[in-house]
């Protein structure tokens, strides 16, 4: 391969991910008391504010609520659909609460023209629309879950929550009840069935690498554990940097996994987005923080020199906030050389 991707849009960063859910202001309510993420902005969007919403590219009635909280260097979105048709719904209705989308930040192109490049390569727009009378500020969403896994959104109006949107909690004083409270979200973590197809369809269609590959599993870690029981098996790994986050391909290869379970059950078209990942300088008190609240580990594992602590991560599963978190202590460098890099 080249090493400049021929990607007609091309990736700058990925500011953004959402998560689709029934009740707004829930789950608002359990990401402050259980990881102390926020404040939060709370705001209603939809028809009549955006007079031009379509879906499926023909014109659609839809009300939605939504709420926003910037962690660097990752930003989350939650949409809750409130009355008529969307992809929100639609969601809800084939998978449940949720991951569900990535917004991407792209070089200098308009989403007019990056909706016409989409759709002259398979993906046309499945919900947009302008908010207000500003051409300016819109969005559009792309179905993209064949090669990449997921649906992605392109948004002009990147600054935050819109004027008027109530804030949560009210008191800016508020200290958060969460016994961990999460410095920020630095990975998204994908589960795929071919880590290095996946890897080289971003390439080509997004522009997003360089990606190193890596062989993983029970050869490179003196612990390992599987819904809470000691476990073997291999997976192969992929990670890119578009911008400040880090991109992360899963891909079972032998043995039980959460990477195989999660396509296992959701297949090409379904969630694929798997978790979200936070840096903590001790991964046990992190991880003791959460099972302690009720919620267990699902796999587990430490590398590096166990005297050291020097490298490890759990996979948490967190249902009120409809997500897997990753808490992971980060070593200096991970201790297995690529195996293979796209491109």
């Amino acid at each position: 391969m080249n090493d400049s991707s021929p990607a007609r849009v091309k990736v700058t960063n990925i500011p953004q991910v959402g998560i689709v859910c029934r009740n707004v202001q829930k789950t608002v309510e359990a990401f402050w008391n259980i990881l102390g993420v926020g404040p939060w902005s709370i705001y209603e969007f939809g028809s009549p504010q955006i007079p031009d919403l379509k879906y499926h590219g023909e014109p659609a009635w839809g009300k939605f609520k939504a709420a926003v909280a910037q962690t660097k260097p990752i930003g989350i979105e939650l949409i809750e659909p409130v009355e008529g048709v969307s992809i929100f719904q639609d969601w809800l209705d084939e998978n449940g609460e949720g991951l569900h989308h990535i917004t991407i930040a792209v070089e200098d192109v308009g989403i007019e023209s990056i909706e016409k490049e989409m759709a002259h390569q398979g993906f046309p727009s499945i919900q947009s629309g302008h908010f207000g009378p500003d051409t300016k500020d819109c969005f559009s969403y792309f179905d993209m879950r064949i090669p990449l896994k997921t649906i992605v959104k392109v948004d002009s109006r990147m600054g935050g929550a819109p004027e008027g949107a109530a804030v949560y909690p009210e008191n800016p004083n508020t200290i958060s009840p969460a016994r961990i409270k999460i410095p920020g979200i630095k990975q998204l973590g994908i589960a795929v069935k071919d880590v290095h197809k996946t890897a080289t369809d971003y390439w080509y269609l997004l522009g997003i690498g360089p990606w190193e590959i890596r062989e993983w599993g029970n050869h490179m870690l003196y612990v390992r554990n599987y819904n809470g029981k000691p476990s073997w098996g291999r997976e192969r790994l992929a990670h890119a940097y578009p911008g400040e986050m880090e991109l992360e391909l899963m891909q079972g290869v032998e043995g039980p996994s959460v990477y195989q379970d999660w396509v296992d059950e959701f297949g090409d078209m379904g969630g694929a987005l798997h978790h979200l990942k936070f840096l903590c300088d001790d991964l046990d008190e992190a991880s003791s923080a959460l099972i302690d609240a009720g919620f267990p580990s699902m796999q587990s594992g430490y590398f590096g020199d166990p005297k050291e602590k020097a490298g490890g991560f759990n996979y948490i599963e967190i249902p009120p906030i409809h997500c897997i978190m990753e808490p992971v202590h980060k070593p200096k460098s991970l201790p297995v050389e690529p195996s293979a890099r796209i491109p």
